[in-house]
């Protein structure tokens, strides 16, 4: 059995290396909407897939690290508040839910999607104070397929990866 010290250094390796690749799949593989407000990328794959590896604060740190990062360095400032928001909520809520039905078969499936409900309201209100309210049209749409998205690759992802048992510390 190993020690509690060398588990949580674990995790807080595991987190730092996750959050690092959130960072690096939003900020460079980011293609911008159109007409300017946001850009699709892949770090909520890599956030969603932390909070079912790692657990649901786990991956909210990777999420509000990764997406925080990305929006303060490529020029996204303003969104950085919203971002912690959606990206903490989105992965809290699914790695709550699928912690919850972990020992369902299926079911636990839904837990990314329900994470990316919270990471598409998030960003509503920074659309309406950003860019006015029509701008809710344009961008979430965008979010939708984004958030939806990669709730569907995470789940893809995560099924391989958890018979490998990686990430699992105990």
């Amino acid at each position: 059995m190993k020690s509690d010290t060398k588990v949580l250094i674990q995790k807080m390796s595991g987190v730092a290396l996750l959050a690092a690749l959130s960072y690096v799949f939003t900020a460079f593989l980011a293609i911008p909407y159109a007409g300017g407000a946001g850009y699709f990328n892949f770090g909520d794959l890599v956030n969603l897939l932390g909070a079912m590896l790692l657990g649901p604060i786990e991956g909210m740190c990777i999420g509000i690290l990764g997406g925080t990062l990305a929006d303060l360095t490529m020029g996204y400032a303003m969104f950085a508040p919203w971002t912690m928001l959606a990206k903490g909520s989105m992965s809290l809520v699914a790695g709550i839910v699928f912690h919850l039905l972990k020992n369902k078969k299926y079911i636990k499936y839904i837990a990314p999607f329900a994470g990316a409900v919270f990471g598409v309201l998030a960003y509503v209100p920074a659309y309406i104070i950003i860019y006015g309210a029509e701008s809710i049209i344009a961008s979430t749409p965008f979010d939708c397929v984004q958030c939806f998205g990669r709730a569907i690759l995470a789940v893809g992802i995560y099924i391989p990866l958890s018979k490998i048992k990686i990430f699992q510390y105990k």
